[in-house]
């Protein structure tokens, strides 16, 4: 094995333990914040399975799902480049964002694309989003330290979340276009 190879395996095993060592002993498990974030994780999927609109399950979770991977990746890109930490987490294993990542914020988006059936509407609807989320959301939670922000400001989180919700509702757009011109060719007759 490669030497830098080997070496980066050491840290990456002396992170996870470190990681641990400091969820269990200073890292505020079954904290209120941890409870916080326990329920920042189930309670929206629990709202959205019982106002999801059953027909459209699917074009919804597609954009969740869409959400959730580039939410994930800017969410691991920020954290290697020590924009943000997480002082308080769900589990131990890596500093992340998991509630957010996977569940708060993919929601939002698809609740948005849920209600909000015109572009007008949703950007208007994106719009209040983004402020609620990157004005009043992260500052609370930078504030009773569930996320640690270094290099990263409020006004960031706010473009993303504009920039991401007008590229998801145009890529769901584009989707729901190519998928019903699809259906709607006549069956072929055998």
């Amino acid at each position: 094995m490669d030497e830098n190879m080997e070496r980066a395996r050491e840290l990456v095993t002396a992170l996870v333990q470190t990681n641990i060592e400091r969820f269990m002993n200073h890292g505020g498990f079954l904290s209120p914040q941890w409870w916080m974030l326990v329920a920042f994780t189930i309670v929206p999927w629990v709202i959205w399975v019982k106002i999801v609109d059953k027909k459209r399950k699917l074009e919804l979770v597609v954009v969740g799902l869409f959400i959730a991977i580039v939410t994930k990746l800017l969410d691991i890109v920020g954290y290697n480049l020590n924009y943000w930490d997480y002082p308080i987490q769900m589990i131990p294993l890596v500093p992340e964002a998991f509630a957010f990542d996977m569940s708060m914020v993919p929601v939002a988006y698809m609740l948005l694309y849920q209600y909000f059936k015109t572009w007008k509407s949703y950007c208007l609807g994106l719009l209040c989003m983004s402020v609620i989320y990157a004005f009043i959301g992260e500052p609370f939670c930078n504030l009773i330290m569930v996320v640690a922000y270094f290099k990263w400001k409020y006004i960031y989180s706010f473009l993303y979340y504009n920039v991401i919700g007008i590229t998801v509702r145009t890529i769901a757009d584009n989707l729901k276009g190519t998928y019903e011109g699809l259906n709607s060719y006549p069956a072929k007759e055998n």
